[in-house]
């Protein structure tokens, strides 16, 4: 099987919480992303 590398994009290419409401912002919600990610399986 040949490897494969995903990336997490925790604040994505959006900039503002108007073009995308879920978008981590403060320090507090990027850290639930992260969180998040990690037991979804991200390491």
């Amino acid at each position: 099987m040949d490897k494969l590398i995903i990336t997490a994009a925790l604040t994505g290419a959006e900039t503002t919480k108007e073009a995308n409401p879920a978008l981590p912002i403060s320090p507090e919600e990027i850290a639930e992303a992260a969180c998040l990610c990690q037991q979804a399986g991200a390491s």
